[in-house]
């Protein structure tokens, strides 16, 4: 079992304006995401992964999608999405932290 602190991550930087951190069991993922440039006017481009995720909005505002669903999440809003469906966020506001859990683990995020 891997025993560490999100704060003791790194953090990395994803893209100028993304960066994340992680924690993890071996079965369990936890990624803290912090955006720094929206609000945007288009999604960033769908995806899908075989996890389960869920989300927890704690700072800002975002439109989250799944298919072809939309849903406005706020501070304490949580969405969960099912293995394989696509989905994409949308900033709303100048700066958001997102919480992601994933089950299993995201390897390439390793």
């Amino acid at each position: 079992m891997n025993h560490n602190r999100i704060a003791d991550n790194q953090f990395v930087q994803v893209t100028p304006f993304k960066t994340r951190r992680i924690v993890h069991t071996d079965k369990l993922m936890m990624a803290v995401w912090d955006f720094s440039d929206g609000p945007w006017s288009t999604p960033e481009p769908y995806h899908s992964h075989p996890h389960d995720q869920v989300v927890y909005l704690s700072e800002g505002g975002v439109d989250f999608f799944i298919e072809d669903e939309s849903f406005r999440l706020g501070p304490g809003d949580m969405i969960a999405v099912p293995g394989n469906r696509p989905h994409t966020i949308r900033l709303l506001t100048p700066t958001v932290r997102l919480i992601d859990t994933w089950t299993p683990l995201r390897e390439e995020f390793l």
